[in-house]
């Protein structure tokens, strides 16, 4: 199970989640410069899908799933504020939402929308 704080989320991309009715998943979706980030997560089995789509033509710039994802951590440095997502396997127990997240998926929607591997 994915270990988040959907404050911390709504913080970072701005934006209100469209929800399954059950609480199966949550989407994000954030608009910007011509591009859409849209993420899902899907908070019981810890599954996020992320997509990045160029807002002109419609078209899937960036697409990625991360299966079994110990956690989300919202972060705030000299670079800025951002989400840190940890692909599984990264912990050798369960995350308990305070560590740091040493490699995983980096998302950021200010000034612009980034989406980075990091490790």
């Amino acid at each position: 199970m994915l270990v988040w704080d959907e404050t911390d989320v709504l913080t970072v991309l701005e934006v209100i989640p469209k929800e399954d009715a059950d609480g199966i998943w949550h989407q994000y979706c954030v608009v910007k410069d011509s591009l859409k980030l849209l993420i899902t997560i899907y908070q019981y089995d810890g599954d996020v899908l992320f997509e990045l789509i160029n807002t002109s033509n419609n078209l899937s710039v960036f697409n990625m799933r991360l299966i079994d994802c110990n956690g989300v951590l919202r972060k705030k440095d000299s670079t800025g504020e951002y989400l840190q997502f940890a692909p599984s396997k990264c912990f050798g127990n369960r995350y308990d939402g305070e560590s740091r997240i040493p490699f995983g998926v980096r998302v950021s929607v200010n000034p612009s929308i980034n989406v980075s591997l990091y490790g």
